[in-house]
């Protein structure tokens, strides 16, 4: 009779959060129990239905004796979210992760009961923002050493920035010999003079694990100008860890990085830090990452143009703006036109070869949208690239979109040109280096749009908050699995390791991609899989279906000097 009353006295709402609180603890029980993937027919074998109908009806008869629903909501807050986070982790795919925010969203929007994020003072907020640098650099940087300690690094895009930087430590120059099959300067490819800035560390710690983990700790440094610029638009301390903590588990930064080494990576701080001294109108730090940014590569012209474009119309900021947007465009006019003579040009034709006709140039392009813009458009709105954006703005509440001045749209044309435009689908990939840029606008524009929000604050960054975690947690949290290696592995890195201890040092040399990196501190270094090259010593890797017959070296004249089944060879030619 008790049991009937206190289930009476119960709201609607109040009835359905107890029931659904008590089938949720249920089915995590029934997660933990089975011991296998969701998605496997084992996961019924040890389940009993009964006695999960049982379980719902008794945990619902416990909750509703409990009056307070804050309480019954923080249960069933913690079982929803650890039911996301297991779940997909498991499944490892985005778009289910993007259904498992869906049901996050809706069980916090329905009950309609507020979830506080304790207030924190300055000093805390600092500690907080230093930790999660210092937890991207132990994670990103420290899992993408064990790939390269374990030859899984490939040439492109890891190896051949290895032995460039070895080029600069010999010479100074950023020379390579395997990212074209001879010797040339990788400017000649991407003009990117921003990697002397990484030369002095790397001469004191001269290891390609150097440069990984000084990449994961130029992307999280990006929190720093992230959590000036909230506290410049007046957000609290929390916002600031908030929006840092979307920031490092933000996918696309994520994705960049374990693509291993690029210049890209310095654009998400230079940006924002770009941004920050604009919006504090600072004269000389305004030029001086400008010059940095534009130092990235040829094509970050577009971010500094742009960024300068904005503060032109939206905050009427004409004198330094308009010297700046001056500036990028003569810079990139000037820098493209040189590596045209003395380079190989930029890669219009490979990126924007959907919109270039009659053998034109990179101002076909311009050509094309003007006279076709319904193409235009069928170009960027395509599934994979609504996936894409998908990937960049769930973990930030869709804040980009929520756009309320129009001048604002300014700062989306980055990642429309960029990312969006081109048929290169790498660019449209957050497992690759091409967001860095177009992916600080979207965090400007995230806390610029939330300091305008006049309710629901405080939810919408907890929510940011919660689908970060859960996308992390599908894409990416799997890798710890790495820390952890397998017994089929250790053997593959023992019988590598006495391989290349085969192969003197400096000898010109053929290698794998995947051994590439491993082999990289010497001057003459192919790509085996791609080369024309012929080398003295050839280092094989028998790992993968790359079709390398060792025979058929044999057959040219070289010796084996070393061979493991399925795992390396060393040829040797007299």
């Amino acid at each position: 009779m008790k049991i009937l009353n206190s289930i009476k006295e119960l709201k609607l709402n109040q009835f359905i959060l107890r029931l659904l609180t008590g089938f949720s603890v249920s089915v995590i029980f029934c997660l933990i129990v089975s011991g296998v993937p969701f998605y496997e027919s084992k996961f019924f074998d040890s389940l009993s239905f009964p006695v999960f109908l049982i379980c719902i009806t008794a945990l619902f008869v416990f909750f509703c004796f409990i009056k307070n629903d804050k309480t019954v909501f923080t249960v069933f807050f913690i079982c929803v979210l650890f039911f996301c986070v297991l779940t997909s982790i498991q499944a490892n795919d985005f778009m289910f992760s993007f259904g498992m925010c869906l049901i996050m969203f809706i069980s916090i929007h329905y009950f309609n009961i507020s979830v506080k994020i304790p207030e924190i003072n300055k000093n805390q907020k600092w500690l907080i923002i230093s930790l999660l640098i210092l937890f991207y650099t132990l994670f990103v940087g420290g899992i993408c050493c064990i790939y390269y300690k374990t030859y899984r690094t490939p040439c492109y895009d890891f190896g051949l920035f290895s032995q460039m930087f070895y080029y600069m430590k010999e010479t100074g120059k950023c020379l390579i010999t395997c990212e074209r099959d001879s010797l040339l300067s990788h400017f000649a490819v991407h003009f990117s003079p921003v990697y002397y800035l990484l030369l002095p560390i790397y001469l004191l710690f001269p290891s390609p694990c150097t440069l990984l983990i000084l990449q994961a700790i130029i992307v999280s440094s990006a929190v720093i100008p992230l959590a000036l610029l909230c506290e410049h638009f007046g957000l609290s301390n929390r916002s600031s860890v908030a929006f840092s903590l979307c920031l490092v588990l933000y996918p696309a930064f994520m994705g960049g990085c374990f693509w291993y080494l690029h210049e890209n990576c310095f654009l998400t701080p230079f940006i924002l830090w770009l941004m920050y001294f604009f919006e504090k109108g600072k004269a000389f730090p305004i030029f001086l990452f400008s010059l940095l940014t534009l130092c990235v590569k040829e094509d970050a012209a577009i971010y500094v143009a742009v960024i300068s474009l904005y503060y032109i119309f939206a905050k009427k900021n004409y004198k330094c703006s308009l010297t700046i947007f001056v500036f990028s465009i003569v810079y990139f006019v000037i820098v493209t036109k040189c590596m045209s003579i003395y380079g190989e040009g930029i890669m219009s034709s490979d990126r924007y070869g959907n919109y270039i006709y009659d053998d034109g140039g990179i101002f076909t392009v311009v050509k094309s949208i003007m006279q076709n813009p319904a193409y235009a458009i069928s170009q960027v709105f395509t599934s994979e690239k609504l996936v894409f954006l998908l990937h960049l703005t769930v973990g930030l509440s869709f804040l980009p979109f929520a756009i309320k001045k129009p001048e604002n749209l300014i700062l989306l044309i980055p990642l429309l040109v960029v990312n969006l435009m081109t048929d290169y689908k790498y660019q449209f990939n957050i497992g690759f280096q091409y967001v860095f840029g177009s992916g600080g606008l979207l965090f400007y524009l995230a806390i610029s749009n939330y300091s305008s929000l006049k309710r629901n604050k405080g939810r919408c960054l907890i929510i940011a908050i919660l689908c970060s975690v859960i996308i992390f947690s599908g894409g990416y949290l799997t890798k710890a699995k790495e820390l952890f290696p397998t017994e089929s592995r250790i053997k593959e890195v023992k019988a590598i390791e006495q391989a290349i201890s085969l192969i003197p040092d400096n000898a010109p040399l053929c290698a794998s991609t995947f051994l590439l990196a491993n082999v990289s501190e010497r001057f003459e270094l192919y790509e085996l899989e791609s080369t024309s090259q012929p080398t003295e010593y050839i280092l094989a890797d028998l790992r993968y279906d790359n079709k390398i017959s060792v025979s058929d070296y044999l057959k040219e004249g070289y010796v084996l000097l070393f061979y493991e089944e399925n795992i390396v060879a060393v040829l040797y030619s007299n």
